[in-house]
């Protein structure tokens, strides 16, 4: 994912925040992590907090991202046709 993101264009930021918010299975590999005693428990809670954090955060800056994104291809949009507006968007 990371080797292929300077290859994505202007879509990287977009692509890459709405991948973030996906941790329902980090959440279980850091249980059986846990379980195996691969991680001790300070370790465990270090994980779990980080995986809310980015389960909490991930959507809204998603978002952010997502709408940056599209007032840019709208404005481009719009100097390539100027004559049709928001036509060509809507499209």
């Amino acid at each position: 994912k990371v080797l292929c993101a300077p290859f994505m264009g202007d879509a990287k930021f977009v692509i890459g925040w709405a991948m973030v918010g996906r941790a329902e299975f980090a959440y279980l590999i850091a249980q059986m992590a846990a379980s195996a005693d691969m991680m001790d428990s300070d370790t465990f809670s270090i994980v779990i907090w980080a995986l809310l954090y980015a389960t909490v955060f991930a959507p809204l800056i998603f978002r952010k991202v997502l709408a940056r994104y599209v007032a840019a291809h709208v404005q481009i949009e719009a100097a390539e046709y100027p004559d049709d507006g928001l036509k060509a968007v809507a499209q």
